[in-house]
Formats: C-alpha cells, sequence, structure tokens
C-alpha cells in the first residue's frame, strides 16, 4: 500500500500533472486558458482596420526598414526636378520603364512568393509536432498509468521548447527563462544531462525512443511500443524540416539581382514622370519607393521564420508564435495525463463485457438516465465493498 501513496503523490506534484491555478488570474486570463494561450497573442485583421493602418503609418517599422533607399531615391527625384525646371525638359523614358517595369514586378512577386514558401513549411512543421505531441501523450497514458508515463510526459512537453531554443535562439532573458522551464519539467539528473549536449532536440527523441523501448515493463506491448516510436519518428522529420529551413536561406544571387534591378528601375523612373507630373514626381515617387521597397523588404523578412526579437526598433521580431505554441504543448500534455483521474473520479460510462443495458432507448435524455443509475450502482458497489473489507480487517484484528 506504502508505494501505491508514494506514486500518487509524486504524481500529483509533477509540474506536468499538476492543474495550474491563480487566484489573481482575470477573466481574460481564464478565457484564454479555456482556448488557447495563443489566443490573446495572435492579431487578427479586417478592413475595418483601414484608418488605424494609415495613421500608424509613420511610425510603422517596416518603413523604418526601408528609409535610406527612400530617402536616397527622393533625393534622386528631387534633383531631378531641379534640372528639369531650371534647364528644360529631359529625357522622356516612359517607354523604357513600360517595358522593364512588368518584369520587376513579376521578379519582386516570385522572391515573396518563395520566401512565403518558406514561412509556411515552418509553420505547417510546427503544427505537426503540435499534434504529434498531443497524440504521443494520449498514446503514453493509454497504454501506460499516467504514473508509469511520467518520464514520458516530461519529454514530451520539453521537446517543443528545446526545438525553438535550438532554431531561434533569443535573447539572455529569454533563453533564461525558457532554462527556468525545462527545469522545472524535467527531474534533475535529467536537466543535468540535457544541458550537457549540444543538439537537446536530438537528445530529447533519443530519450523517448528509449523510454518507448523500455516501456515493456509496463506492460506495453511490442505493436504498441512501435506506435510510440513512430511518433518520434514524426518529431525528427519535423525538426529535420524546420533545420533545412534555417540553414538554406534563398541563394544571395537571387536577393542582390533583385535589389540592383529594383535601385536602377526606381532611381530612372523620375526621368519617365517628371515630363508629365512637374514637381508632383515628388509625392508619387516616394509612394512608389514606398510601395516596391516595402514588398521587397516583407520578402527579406518572411524567408527567416525563425528569426529572434533583437532589440533594435527596426526588427519586426519573429514571425512564428513559437513560445505560445510550447505553452500550448505543454497544457494538452499536463490535461491529457489528468484525463483518466478525471473520468475515475466522476464515475464515466465505461466499455463493459455484459453491459446492462440490452435495449438502447429511443431519445438521449433516457440514455443518460441509465448512465447516471449505472454510475450510481458502481459506486454503491464500490463503497460497499470497501465497508466490506474494512469489516474483514476489523475482525481479524
Amino acid at each position: 500500500m506504502l508505494p501505491v501513496v508514494v506514486g500518487l503523490l509524486s504524481f500529483t506534484s509533477s509540474p506536468i500533472l499538476r492543474a495550474r491555478s491563480s487566484p489573481a488570474c482575470s477573466s481574460r486570463c481564464r478565457v484564454r486558458d479555456a482556448f488557447s494561450p495563443a489566443f490573446n497573442s495572435t492579431v487578427r485583421y479586417a478592413a475595418a482596420d483601414w484608418a488605424k493602418n494609415m495613421r500608424t503609418l509613420p511610425s510603422s517599422r517596416l518603413l523604418r526598414r526601408i528609409r535610406d533607399p527612400l530617402y536616397f531615391n527622393v533625393g534622386v527625384t528631387f534633383a531631378t526636378c531641379c534640372v528639369n525646371a531650371r534647364f528644360g525638359p529631359l529625357p522622356n523614358l516612359l517607354p523604357f520603364s513600360s517595358l522593364v517595369g512588368p518584369s520587376l514586378g513579376l521578379l519582386l512577386v516570385f522572391r515573396t512568393n518563395a520566401a512565403y514558401d518558406r514561412f509556411w513549411e515552418a509553420r505547417k512543421a510546427w503544427g505537426l509536432v503540435t499534434s504529434e505531441c498531443r497524440a504521443m501523450a494520449s498514446l503514453g497514458c493509454t497504454f501506460m498509468t499516467p504514473q508509469q508515463a511520467l518520464p514520458m510526459l516530461s519529454l514530451i512537453a520539453a521537446f517543443p521548447v528545446v526545438m525553438k531554443n535550438y532554431l531561434r535562439g533569443g535573447s539572455e532573458k529569454a533563453q533564461q527563462r525558457d532554462v527556468r522551464r525545462l527545469a522545472a519539467l524535467l527531474a534533475s539528473q535529467e536537466f543535468e544531462a540535457l544541458t550537457s549536449v549540444i543538439n537537446q532536440p536530438q537528445y530529447v527523441l533519443a530519450r523517448l525512443r528509449q523510454l518507448a523501448q523500455e516501456s515493456r515493463v509496463a506492460g506495453v506491448s511490442e505493436k504498441e511500443r512501435e506506435m510510440l516510436i513512430k511518433s518520434t519518428g514524426v518529431l525528427g522529420d519535423c525538426l529535420s524540416t524546420c533545420e533545412r529551413i534555417y540553414n538554406t536561406p534563398i541563394p544571395l544571387a537571387y536577393s542582390r539581382h533583385t535589389s540592383r534591378f529594383l535601385v536602377l528601375y526606381v532611381s530612372t523612373l523620375p526621368l519617365a514622370l517628371v515630363g508629365l507630373l512637374g514637381w508632383a514626381t515628388l509625392p508619387a515617387m516616394a509612394t512608389v519607393c514606398w510601395a516596391l521597397f516595402g514588398i521587397f523588404e516583407i520578402g527579406n523578412l518572411i524567408e527567416e521564420p525563425f528569426t529572434a526579437t533583437l532589440s533594435s526598433p527596426t526588427n519586426l521580431g519573429p514571425l512564428l508564435p513559437l513560445t505560445e505554441v510550447c505553452r500550448t504543448i505543454r497544457r494538452d500534455v499536463r490535461s491529457i495525463a489528468q484525463y483518466s483521474q478525471m473520468a475515475r473520479d466522476r464515475s464515466v460510462p465505461t466499455i463493459q463485457r455484459y453491459p446492462s443495458v440490452k435495449v438502447l432507448p429511443d431519445g438521449f435524455r433516457q440514455l443518460r438516465v441509465l448512465f447516471a443509475a449505472n454510475a450510481t450502482n458502481r459506486t454503491r458497489a464500490v463503497a460497499n465493498s470497501t465497508a466490506n473489507v474494512t469489516t474483514s480487517a476489523a475482525n481479524l484484528l
């Protein structure tokens, strides 16, 4: 009896299996925890935001990133307008711009699409990490008791954290925060072993395979162990996909050629417009430069989805909400480990070899009544059995 009590105490004191509650948590936090940790941190957009978008244009961080080429081309446009006003009409390059413009547009579109493909592939890989972590935790708690699966559950919750750090790094403060999370999730010996290796995601995957193979001591069959090991293989594939995205940027020649083509086109565009617009070429060129260089810079940003947040005000920070994804996985692993205990506490309906219900009723209301009656009978049977055991023990004493 003593080992069972000790196991239950360690089970409830684990950070994976302990429920999170805070009396100071506001209703907004409760709604977030009820749905998803990423709910309040995810920005949604609508057409009604047009006024706010235009009002915040001067403080746009994207505008700050392209201000150097913007200032340069506005200066070139101003000089062109001055020369045109002082010495007469300049050579009209409108036919040249009409021929070159479509080619530049296609090049910018292909460049941005290639960058977005990298961003979306990284997001799909992390979505697969989320689903596989949930599936592996559910399989572990199905094939074993949550107490037996606790070492595996801790590593499953720690895997997205070490994968995020491996791909993104981050500031020293963020790394210390993640180290504290890992120290709270893992046993002290496991945490020391993890911090002593370089490729921490591969260490976690190797440990998960090892624990899946060792689960045979808990009665897990070979087929069930194969399912657990298959999940670790899927996590390894996701890690390899993210490594490929991180280690293989878009070819430098592609980006440089696009940048040079864009600068030459925009620098000669005032010659095509000054004869038609005069001094109005200045605002027209400022708008054109903002649009074209903004599209080009967006491609530069989204091609690196794992970029860490920097202190520079011109950096937009990481595009993927990996911290919220890691928090979601930790929450779900903890909840999955608690489901079986919650079901037993509430005497939920179970599969029976010889069910007492012979004919199903016409409606779900009658079916719920039968379930409630069966649960009451099971509770009474358990209580009577406990009372009989207590009486027998008293008679023996």
